[in-house]
Parts: structure tokens; sequence; C-alpha cells
């Protein structure tokens, strides 16, 4: 199966559907899907990032991530910066260029309330 839309598809691509195969090469969803979370992932106040669609053509790619941020983090803050960092590291490692990163923020954790043992990580 493919990512790649073919005439007369939708290029919007599902990571359920995935890439499997020798077809695939750098710029695949599974492979944009990866730099994508882990550049987020460095973003202080970031706690998980999952990435819930990639939609590719021969250029450009479209991306949704949702996250869980730390209280105390400015959120519009955290989403801007995810916005930046995922378009300049998927654009360096792949060489598409970011249509579009769609950053939905699903939760905030509370230190020390959302778990046992739980605290914000340090920034630094």
């Amino acid at each position: 199966m493919t990512t790649r839309p073919s005439t007369g598809t939708n290029p919007g691509t599902d990571l359920a559907t995935g890439t499997t195969g020798s077809g695939r090469r750098p710029g695949d969803a599974a492979d944009v899907a990866r730099i994508a979370v882990q550049a987020a992932s460095l973003v202080p106040g970031v706690s998980v990032v999952r990435p819930a669609a990639v939609r590719l053509d021969d250029r450009t790619v479209g991306l949704d991530l949702h996250l869980i941020t730390w209280y105390g983090h400015s959120v519009p803050t955290i989403a801007e910066t995810v916005r930046a960092v995922v378009a300049d590291r998927v654009a360096a490692q792949t060489g598409l260029t970011m249509a579009v990163v769609t950053v939905t923020v699903d939760d905030l954790l509370v230190p020390g309330v959302d778990g046992p043992g739980t605290a914000a990580p340090e920034d630094g």
C-alpha cells in the first residue's frame, strides 16, 4: 500500500494504513510521522506527541499532530513552536515543503496530580 496519491485519489492518508514493503523511500508517511514526533518531542513543555494524519504529494506534506503538554507552559507558544520545529525538520530531512502542520492539544498534565510522582520536566 502506498501513501502517495495516484490520479483521482484523495491525497489524505491516515497513518493507520501506513506503508510497507521495499517501495518505501524517504518522505513516506511513516518517515514523516517519525521525524515530526522526534522534532515535536524536543519542544519544552511537550510530554506526548501522536501523529494523527500525514497527507503527501510529490513536493508538499500536511501533518496533524496531537500533543499532551505540561501545566505552566503557554499552549499557544508550544503549538507555534511545534509547527515551526516540525516544518523545519521535515523539510531538512525529506526535501518536502510543509503545507500545514495542525497541532491539537488533547490534555494538560498537572505535576503531582496526574499520577504518583509526576513532575514537570526541567526546561533546559
